[in-house]
């Protein structure tokens, strides 16, 4: 039985991370071994499938914690590590490199394939010359073509310093005068998995990607691991009855685009305020800093004053996190950042969206939503709660948008359900077989 270790991410973004967990399924089905590793922050995400602890109780793939001296519990929330604020960081490169995944990569066991994100796409080559552990990129957003592992790679090692750079092919290869092109060679040669299917991307003449990248289900149905139930890491919450459901997220990267994340909360509080308000209840995914802020400055719950009554609309509730494919399946339409989970779980769950993006590549995904008719686009600086109130009416009535909809949720749920075996399974066994 083969044995496959997944890596989608060295931080705790759960859109890197949850599609991985209905890989992991899906591997199982065919008669993979599975198990993970990442950073102490990131056990959480997947402990309410039935991943549990090396060596713990239970029948569920095992989770290797790695590089918790780097990055202990907490990190993800504190991100004290210097450079401030940048995502990547090369701190565990040459510990990596000296061997800190040893117990992963060197045991008796060792996995007989790596399924590595796109953000851990260096790491990757690194373990791989190494380890000669073969592997598979899973990239969980719609890249541009151009950029693909190999330069996402190329990048951090060029703006790596020269004695940083040289002492880390010295320890993994020998020759600290290798190129950096003969470095990242293995990431060219190596298929990439996109948990997407094609029919939502860009369609231009210059969006081709190369033979070794392929499109794969949207990996958006998850389920126990080891046999029994799951239990949401989040809360699913109580709605109250004869009244549609809004969802609100700026998803896991808030603290990103924190400022932009705030402004589209405040703007969608105040649009529950309007006229006829009460038929909708509103909930808020705000991320642990802006869920902090935002209960202070509504007093929800006597945050900032005991005594005194909360300002939030009683039609509103603020949460952290909650379970998201459960809030999904009850909600009327979605106000979303633009990140590509999100979108596929409202799609697979024909949710209506309306996106206002923040950054990134979130641009590029308004660009898709609008191009294939599944939602509305707008902009978070221009939105008045007036502006907000139409952009809700015509997503949850707009004839073309509910079309639309329903034809990519058909495609989304036919190779999501009912393909066999899986496109991903397909690509992972031609690289190593169960």
């Amino acid at each position: 039985m083969a044995k496959v270790t997944l890596w989608p991410d060295i931080y705790k973004e759960q859109g890197h991370w949850l599609p991985c967990v209905s890989l992991a399924r899906s591997l199982q089905n065919e008669g993979y071994s599975v198990e993970f590793m990442g950073i102490p922050d990131t056990s959480v995400i997947v402990q309410p499938y039935g991943v549990r602890a090396v060596g713990g109780a239970g029948t569920g793939p095992e989770f290797h914690t790695v590089l918790e001296d780097i990055y202990p519990f907490g990190h993800s929330f504190e991100n004290k590590l210097e450079p401030l604020d940048q995502r990547w960081k090369p701190h565990h490169v040459l510990p990596i490199a000296r061997g800190a995944l040893d117990a992963v990569f060197a045991s008796a066991t060792p996995p007989d394939l790596l399924i590595s994100g796109y953000f851990t796409a260096l790491e990757t080559l690194i373990i791989h010359r190494k380890h000669g552990i073969p592997f598979v990129i899973m990239t969980t957003f719609l890249r541009h073509p151009q950029d693909d592992p190999a330069s996402r790679a190329r990048t951090q090692l060029v703006y790596m310093s020269d004695p940083l750079r040289r002492k880390l092919f010295d320890l993994v290869t020998g020759n600290p005068d290798m190129s950096i092109a003969e470095f990242i060679a293995p990431l060219t040669e190596f298929p990439e998995l996109i948990p997407c299917p094609k029919e939502f991307d860009l369609k231009d003449d210059d969006w081709t990607h190369g033979p070794l990248t392929h499109y794969v289900e949207p990996m958006v149905v998850r389920g126990s691991l080891d046999g029994g139930a799951t239990t949401p890491a989040d809360p699913v919450p109580e709605l109250p009855e004869n009244v549609k459901l809004i969802y609100a997220t700026s998803g896991s990267q808030v603290q990103d685009y924190e400022f932009r994340a705030r402004q589209f909360f405040i703007n969608l509080i105040d649009m529950m305020k309007t006229q006829g308000g009460d038929q909708y209840h509103l909930i808020i995914a705000a991320g642990d800093k802006l869920n902090s802020q935002l209960r202070r400055e509504y007093n929800v719950g006597g945050a900032s004053n005991a005594t005194a009554p909360s300002t939030l609309p009683g039609n509103v509730q603020i949460f952290p996190w909650v379970s998201q494919i459960e809030v999904m399946q009850d909600a009327s339409a979605v106000f979303m950042h633009g990140g590509l989970a999100t979108i596929k779980e409202s799609i697979y769950e024909g949710v209506p969206i309306v996106i206002v993006p923040h950054g990134k590549d979130q641009m590029d995904n308004a660009l898709r939503i609008k191009r294939s008719g599944v939602g509305l686009v707008s902009e978070v600086d221009t939105l008045t709660p007036t502006a907000l109130r139409k952009f809700l009416t015509d997503a949850m009535t707009n004839t073309w948008v509910k079309r639309k909809l329903a034809e990519m949720q058909a495609i989304f749920k036919t190779q999501e359900d009912e393909e066999d075996p899986k496109r991903s399974i397909q690509v992972i066994t031609s690289v190593v077989a169960p």
